[in-house]
């Protein structure tokens, strides 16, 4: 069937990023074996934490670091793509082959679905922390940001991704990583 192909060609085309985008993509993929929401010591970046979130339909993750904040957002579709027949075997039924009251074989069609993931990377991201908004968009971590993640509660901080065509997304930054800030971010 051609409409897989289709739907693939598709979903390359709709996860094309601009490589100018001004937030870097997280240096860790969701299923790379790392410590989580600790402090490690990278040789690249030095002390930096990673983090994920994951719901049904999408998977953040996160790396922060004196060096930079890096982001990759991957939405999670599923389509059903086509209906397909699926025995059930044996027994009593009203199925396509079955008859009242007699042996027969049961039958059903079935959706098949495929599932695919666009990932991309905002152009800022913006943190919500005591009743004040910080943006970040590039380059190493401004001393009042730091300063800022450096001091937050230890609770989940909420987090706005803004991309350059005015899509945004809400998500979240787990307490543990939080925590895990202070040690990165506080002044040495």
């Amino acid at each position: 069937m051609k409409l897989p192909l289709l739907l693939l060609g598709f979903s390359y085309l709709i996860s094309f990023t601009s490589p100018a985008f001004a937030v870097t993509p997280a240096s860790v993929n969701a299923n790379d074996t790392v410590a989580w929401s600790k402090v490690v010591e990278n040789p690249f970046d030095g002390k930096i934490i990673y983090d994920r979130n994951y719901k049904a339909d999408f998977v953040f993750v996160s790396s922060w670091s004196k060096n930079g904040i890096g982001v990759t957002y991957t939405q999670v579709k599923t389509t059903v793509i086509d209906y397909g027949y699926r025995r059930r075997g044996f027994g009593l039924g009203f199925g396509r082959f079955g008859r009242f009251g007699g042996f027969g074989e049961f039958s059903n069609d079935a959706p098949v679905y495929q599932r695919f993931a666009t990932e991309n990377v905002p152009d800022s991201i913006s943190l919500a922390i005591d009743g004040k908004v910080y943006t970040y968009q590039n380059g190493p971590v401004s001393p009042e940001l730091a300063a800022a993640l450096a001091s937050a509660p230890p609770e989940n901080v909420k987090i706005r991704l803004i991309w350059q065509d005015g899509r945004t997304k809400d998500t979240e930054v787990g307490k543990d990583t939080v925590r895990a800030w202070r040690t990165v971010f506080s002044p040495s």
